[in-house]
């Protein structure tokens, strides 16, 4: 199985569904959809490269040509041997597949994928969701939540998390420095809060709550629904407490102080997400209703808008 790169010379592809008795050699009454004039610059079959295919037509030589060969095997055998290489081989080959199986009724060895490759790109330090969480009560439905929105991103090409390194990010399992916890936030287009009865009661839960909302970060509430526990809403007690100091510990309160968090800033943004319903999250509950809680939380995430350009 090999890619073919024209390298000089004039050909003639003919696909294989040419209507019989006409000349292959010859254009005079066969349409362009079965015939295409090949040159310089000009590569056949990169299916190959990406999935399992057969031939669709000929190739024709119509004076001396040149043409250059990548087997299949061998690509794929130097690619895997560099990661990052992989991984934008990897994110361009789902896109070519998608668009392969739009076209199934028009398939040719000639097909191409136009796209802009900097979609390809993969965002080595981007997420599209930081799930926020309390790890003593609720550090298995984080895992869950984390395995299975990833297996959703990963597998939709067009999805704008699916060309990220890491699009589901928590801390516990990708973190190794807390003091990088900020940023991975800040990197982050959503931000998803699994609440427990402890979430406001833990600083670091806060200071991401405080980052998400200061970088424009779409912050999504997230029930966890689990006997033996509630969570339950704070109401004006919570927040004057939590101006005045006593909400936490003096060690809790320092630690926002340090991360440079304004009380105020942060009552303001804790009020904001809990004007919005938040959403269930039930792990022990039946496949079908764990996979329509998890379609409506990411149905509730967003790409974060552009950064409007500077000038012009």
């Amino acid at each position: 199985c090999v890619v073919r790169f024209i390298e000089s010379g004039e050909l003639r592809y003919v696909h294989s569904e040419v209507p019989s008795g006409m000349d292959s050699r010859g254009s005079r009454g066969i349409s362009s959809q079965h015939i295409r004039e090949v040159g310089p610059e000009d590569y056949l079959s990169e299916a190959v490269l990406w999935t399992k295919w057969e031939h669709c037509g000929s190739l024709i030589a119509r004076r001396d040509s040149a043409m250059l060969e990548l087997h299949a095997d061998r690509f794929e055998a130097v690619v895997a041997n560099h990661e990052t290489t992989c991984l934008h081989c990897t994110r361009y080959a789902r896109v070519f597949l998608w668009n392969l199986h739009r076209n199934l009724d028009n398939l040719s060895d000639m097909i191409s994928t136009p796209m802009d490759m900097s979609s390809c790109e993969v965002k080595q330090d981007s997420h599209f969701i930081f799930i926020s969480h309390f790890k003593k009560e609720s550090g298995t439905e984080a895992t869950l939540l984390l395995e299975a929105a990833t297996h959703i991103i990963c597998e939709d090409p067009l999805h704008p998390g699916s060309n990220m390194a890491v699009p589901v990010f928590i801390d516990s399992e990708s973190l190794s420095d807390l003091s990088t916890v900020r940023h991975h936030v800040s990197m982050s287009d959503n931000l998803v809060l699994l609440l427990t009865p402890g979430f406001l009661l833990r600083p670091w839960c806060l200071v991401e709550v405080a980052t998400a909302a200061a970088s424009g970060a779409n912050i999504v509430p997230v029930l966890v629904q689990r006997p033996g526990i509630e969570f339950v809403y704070p109401e004006e007690a919570y927040y004057s407490r939590l101006l005045s100091g006593s909400a936490l510990s003096a060690t809790d309160m320092n630690l926002l102080s340090s991360e440079g968090v304004a009380l105020d800033v942060l009552v303001s943004s804790l009020r904001q997400v809990f004007r919005q319903i938040a959403l269930p999250f039930s792990p022990h509950k039946s496949a079908n209703i764990r996979q329509a809680e998890l379609k409506d939380i990411l149905n509730r995430c967003a790409s974060r808008p552009p950064s409007p350009s500077v000038g012009g």
